[in-house]
């Protein structure tokens, strides 16, 4: 038994004892089932706003580059990064905030401070939605905690920033504020466009969800649309060499569309789960996600036969418990190295949950799915391996059912890492754990392919317990 082996032992001893504890001291309440909330109106109005999340140089901290592996500190700026936010209504005082930060991600108890701080403002007192999606960049700072300095068995130490995590919520503050401020009346349309061949991914995946979608609101004034898009892909191309604080293919797209049509991007990704942006295999990185925001951008300007949007906004969101079994993550947690509640869970094999959401809305008859993590596109979309084929042995019927076959519609738009960072979401017939180290260290299956992804999810009842919670929520969304 190797070292690796002693500490993934120790770990689950560590995480086992504290689940045991919080089967005794926490109580885990039921959550209610929440009723729509609904927006109707005569016009939609829109508002669009954005500013900078540079760090400050000034201080006397170390940044930590967030998204590959820990203790990569930051040495130099590619691109700024920016929060971005877009207010919609439908002609009326009640309305939805959509932020969007050049940032890995948020834990839904840092996403639930920003909403608080939002709502506590007096304009935004008929706010009834604040959601917050991140980009996903792998250039950004750590705002998780996962990426500090890590020690010998590979457990990171807390890579946040608390002055670059206040200055964070106050933008969050500001750009929704702003974004409310500058909101126009004008026509809301929906489209989308094939990016066959637009996507990478290292993992045998049958189905890829190959569109770029996009929301696009057209002012009656004339000024700048308000495009609102969405890409299944990773921004994690500059790779794990790289010190360079950047928003990756998100931010050479936004600027690409901004300088040729003129029109405010506000970006959030898909079903990313093993799914990277377009492989041009070019050595200099740098040019590399350039010419992917180059390609998606173009993408974009190809969407044609769009559909107008109705005024209305519907929308649930519902609260539900996730079972954690990744002890790893779990000890990040005890450690206080990320923003974590625990209550305990029956379902759990550490007899511990964590409290994380969903919202499923449409805006006008589109469907949009806000979903916690990274999600694999056949949780979502469908296209799971069969028995022959899953890495598992299993077959499909094993899995939850796909989420756009709960919701009836697989051109339902889904946004990962979205109001909460809740790790991967993997089908249960190509979930695969290292034999001794599991969590702590990847594995290869029965075809010899590489499984880091579940080392990074909460385990593999993930799909299952969304899948459960959208059911109940599309059921009470309909009644």
């Amino acid at each position: 038994m190797d070292i690796m082996d002693l500490a993934s032992k120790g770990i689950v001893k560590i995480t086992s004892n504290f689940g045991k504890k919080i089967q005794k001291t926490e109580t885990a309440y039921p959550i209610p089932e929440e009723k729509p909330v609904l927006i109707t109106g005569e016009k939609y109005r829109a508002g669009f706003s954005r500013t900078e999340i540079m760090p400050d140089l000034s201080l006397d901290r170390t940044y930590w580059i967030a998204g590959h592996g820990s203790g990569h500190k930051m040495e130099g700026i590619l691109s700024p990064v920016y929060i971005h936010a877009m207010w919609l209504d439908c002609g009326n005082e009640e309305g939805i905030i959509w932020i969007s930060a050049d940032i890995v991600g948020l834990t839904n108890i840092e996403v639930n401070k920003i909403r608080k701080m939002i709502l506590s403002r007096p304009e935004m007192k008929n706010c009834k939605a604040v959601n917050f999606s991140c980009t996903h960049s792998h250039s950004g700072v750590d705002t998780l905690g996962y990426w500090g300095k890590a020690n010998l068995v590979s457990i990171p130490s807390d890579g946040k920033v608390p002055e670059y995590m206040e200055m964070l919520f106050n933008k969050a503050v500001e750009v929704s504020v702003e974004a409310y401020k500058n909101r126009k009346p004008g026509r809301l349309f929906t489209g989308r466009v094939s990016i066959e061949g637009g996507l990478s991914t290292g993992r045998r995946l049958p189905e890829k969800h190959e569109y770029l979608t996009r929301l696009r609101f057209t002012p009656d004034d004339g000024s700048n649309e308000i495009w609102l898009m969405n890409i299944g892909a990773h921004p994690n191309s500059l790779g794990g060499g790289n010190r360079m604080l950047s928003g990756e293919y998100p931010y050479f797209m936004r600027e690409q569309i901004k300088e040729e049509k003129g029109a405010d991007v506000i970006f959030g990704i898909g079903a990313i789960g093993g799914m990277d942006a377009k492989d041009f295999h070019l050595e200099d990185r740098v040019e590399e996600i350039k010419n992917q925001a180059k390609y998606y951008a173009e993408k974009s300007f190809e969407i044609e036969n769009e559909k107008e949007l109705s005024p209305e906004i519907k929308f649930i969101c519902q609260q539900f418990y996730l079972p954690v079994d990744n002890n790893v993550l779990l000890l990040l947690a005890m450690r206080g190295t990320m923003s974590f509640k625990a209550f305990p869970s029956n379902a759990s094999a550490l007899g511990v949950a964590m409290k994380t959401e969903i919202t499923y809305m449409t805006i006008g008859d589109q469907k949009i799915l806000l979903l916690p993590g990274e999600n694999f596109v056949s949780t979502v979309y469908g296209g799971f391996m069969d028995k022959e084929n899953s890495t598992t042995g299993l077959s499909p019927e094993v899995n939850a059912e796909p989420l756009a076959d709960i919701a009836g519609d697989h051109e339902m738009i889904a946004f990962g890492v979205t109001n909460d960072m809740a790790g991967y979401c993997v089908p249960k017939n190509d979930f695969v754990l290292h034999p001794t180290q599991p969590y702590l260290n990847s594995t290869r299956d029965r075809f010899d392919e590489n499984h880091y992804h579940e080392t990074n999810s909460m385990g593999p009842l993930t799909h299952k317990f969304i899948a459960d919670t959208l059911k109940t929520v599309v059921k009470n969304f309909n009644a």
